[in-house]
């Protein structure tokens, strides 16, 4: 039994990340990113660990945003937010630079799975996008990543891309689009 409250309690808060939560930010990616270590293809696995250390050492990049979720007890979850223009690695080891805001790396420590922060620093994304005028937001996950593909197509993500449908390290990815009207940004601002 899980001694976290549930995603409604005022225990729970929602903030930009500050210099001080990096190592624990860094251990609840690397714990939830760990179970898709044996289901990822051995030629993804290296670009896939080395991609996601070279985002999480860059702590101080203006052009990237991480969020988290935590109690009393500490950070439960993270999602970095990557502004347009951001330049971040991709899977073949090449860097490359984004022309639409993305949601990278969201992380949900197993404990506090199934309380919808996961959901919730999805919207913190969304409404980020919202907020620096982009219309989308890009959210990418691999074929393994069944919570995330899942959550992706429930918050009302299109899927734009199939995996398979690039080559080499790159064709694990699907990427997800949502698509932001005045309607959808209503309904994702966070409640005062």
């Amino acid at each position: 039994m899980s001694t976290l409250p549930s995603q409604n309690s005022p225990r729970f808060r929602f903030r930009l990340a500050a210099t001080y939560d990096w190592g624990d930010i860094a251990a609840v990616t690397q714990h939830a990113y760990g179970q898709y270590e044996l289901e990822i293809m051995e030629d993804c696995r290296a670009s896939f660990q080395r991609g996601m250390q070279s985002v999480l050492a860059a702590k101080d990049n203006p052009d990237m945003e991480w969020w988290v979720a935590e109690t009393d007890h500490g950070i439960s979850g993270a999602v970095l937010f990557c502004h347009p223009d951001a330049t971040v690695p991709a899977l073949d080891g090449s860097m490359i630079t984004l022309t639409q805001p993305e949601a990278r790396l969201l992380s949900v420590s197993p404990q506090a799975r199934g309380l919808g922060l996961g959901h919730r620093l999805m919207q913190i994304c969304i409404q980020r996008a919202r907020d620096i005028g982009s219309k989308t937001l890009v959210c990418r996950t691999m074929p393994e990543m069944d919570s995330a593909n899942r959550l992706c197509q429930q918050m009302g993500f299109e899927k734009r891309t199939e995996a398979g449908a690039r080559h080499g390290a790159m064709a694990r990815l699907i990427d997800y689009v949502y698509p932001i009207t005045a309607e959808t940004a209503e309904a994702t601002a966070p409640k005062a």
